[in-house]
């Protein structure tokens, strides 16, 4: 069975998560947790704001979006800085360089702001829907009291 199976394809049953190996617990869907859980991708404040709150940071669900909220952010600032850097440089090329270059900051913008709409939208449907490169920082960071 797959591992993002959260019922069993053949009997209905609920699946169990593992929680043993720090698996984030998913929550109902639109439910107050899921709702903070997307209010933290809005900006790294929320997320912060989150992080320092005692009744919400003791919640695992809400504690391992903010941490992933505030990854991502620095992610984006660290691959905003690569692409205005290749900006840079293949602009000095005649015509071709400076096109690729738009082309190239165009993709990334949209792909950053499609990866942003997914884990507002996981998160909102109560999904613990974890980051290839920042997720399992994040979970393993929200294991952690």
């Amino acid at each position: 069975m797959p591992e993002v199976s959260v019922f069993c394809p053949g009997c209905g049953r609920a699946v169990e998560p593992d929680i043993e190996n720090g698996a984030v617990l998913p929550v109902a869907p639109l439910s107050r947790d899921a709702l903070i859980g997307m209010i933290a991708y809005v900006t790294f404040v929320p997320a912060l704001i989150f992080l320092l709150v005692p009744v919400l940071k003791e919640v695992r669900f809400v504690r391992f979006h903010s941490l992933q909220a505030l990854l991502f952010f620095l992610g984006t600032l660290i691959v905003g800085g690569v692409t205005r850097l290749l900006f840079v440089i293949l602009a000095f090329f005649p015509f071709v360089g400076f096109l690729l270059a738009w082309l190239i900051g165009g993709l990334v913008a949209l792909a950053v702001v499609f990866v942003w709409i997914v884990v507002v939208v996981k998160a909102a449907l109560g999904d613990a829907y974890e980051l290839p490169v920042v997720g399992p920082f994040a979970a393993r960071w929200s294991n952690r009291q």
